[in-house]
C-alpha cells in the first residue's frame, strides 16, 4: 500500500496510513505476549491516554489540506516500565513524524 509508515520505539511500535478523509483515527492494542490481563489493560489505558493528548490533533490544529492518517499503536512490554511522560513523548514523536514530512 502506498505512504504505509511503520515507526518502533522502546515502548511501542506504529503503523500509520494516509487517510483519504482527512480524519485521524487511532487504534490501540497490545500483544499476549505481556502476561496478565490487568497489565496489559493498564498499558492499553496508558496508550490510548496519551494518544488522545498528543497524537490527535485538536480542533484549532487540523490540517487545511485534509490530510489524516489511521494509526494503530501496538504497546510493547518494555513500555509498562516506562513513565507516562516518556510514552507520551513516544506518542508525539510517531506524530511529528507524519506531519513533519
Amino acid at each position: 500500500m502506498a505512504g504505509r509508515r511503520v515507526f518502533a520505539d522502546r515502548g511501542l511500535v506504529a503503523f500509520a496510513l494516509p487517510n483519504p478523509d482527512g480524519h485521524w483515527r487511532v487504534g490501540v492494542t497490545v500483544s499476549r505476549r505481556l502476561r496478565g490481563a490487568v497489565a496489559r489493560n493498564q498499558l492499553r489505558r496508558r496508550l490510548r491516554e496519551a494518544a488522545r493528548l498528543s497524537l490527535l490533533p485538536s480542533a484549532s490544529d487540523v490540517d487545511a489540506a485534509g490530510k489524516g492518517y489511521d494509526v494503530v499503536l501496538i504497546g510493547r512490554p518494555a513500555g509498562l516500565d516506562l513513565p507516562h511522560s516518556r510514552l507520551s513523548e513516544e506518542v508525539a514523536s510517531v506524530r511529528r513524524r507524519l506531519v513533519g514530512e
